[in-house]
């Protein structure tokens, strides 16, 4: 894929400056189960966040939802993520000198959120690629490369719906350049269809300017 779009990250609270980059790597790749919401952020793409973060939301009907903690995974691209009632599982391929870079394949019990600041249980295998064909699609991202309005999640809550919200606004600021809003939440839906509760996942500012070929 060769977008003619792309991205120069800025922080929230200073000036942005306008700049035509390469595509850069992304983050925001999430999986969910059945009362938590699992998403990994990176710096240098995110605004605020220090390293590679990965990020566990709860909800349900005892805490609504809440943010339950946070672990600092090795830095690489996330190919693929799945997450099941015990666990995570996030791999994918960081940096190197020279050659190929190893696949980082990391399994993380969801207990280990309150008991860790870091995730331990990672290996590398420089034998191992990456084929879609056998193990499945790209993860859903929640942050800039979201594809939809909403996106469902399940949860042993008889009495509300929950779902993650997805916005994006625009607004022209030269004449090749755009200011670029993303926000994603998430929603807690009483029976009625009101929304009962906010939580915000992911907020980001940039400037996107067209590119020459």
């Amino acid at each position: 894929m060769n977008p003619r779009i792309s991205f120069a990250l800025a922080l929230l609270a200073t000036t942005v400056v306008l700049s035509a980059l390469c595509p850069a790597d992304d983050d925001g790749n999430f999986c969910t189960s059945k009362g938590y919401l699992a998403y990994e952020l990176r710096e240098g793409i995110t605004p605020g966040v220090k390293g590679h973060l990965l990020r566990l939301v709860r909800f349900g009907p005892k805490h609504r939802i809440h943010l339950a903690g946070e672990l600092v995974l090795p830095d690489f691209e996330v190919h693929t993520m799945t997450c099941n009632e015990d666990g995570i599982r996030i791999a994918g391929y960081g940096t190197v000198l020279t050659g190929d870079p190893p696949l980082t394949t990391c399994t993380v019990p969801i207990a280990e959120f309150q008991t860790r600041q870091s995730v331990t249980e990672c290996t590398d295998d420089p034998t191992k690629k990456h084929d879609w064909r056998k193990e499945g699609p790209e993860p859903p991202n929640l942050a800039q490369w979201a594809r939809s309005e909403s996106f469902p999640l399940d949860s042993i809550d008889a009495e509300h719906k929950y779902q993650l919200v997805f916005s994006r606004s625009s607004k022209k600021v030269e004449e090749n350049s755009w200011e670029v809003r993303y926000k994603t939440e998430l929603v807690q839906i009483s029976a009625g269809g009101n929304i009962s509760q906010r939580f915000l996942v992911y907020q980001n500012r940039i400037l996107a300017a067209t590119c020459g070929d």
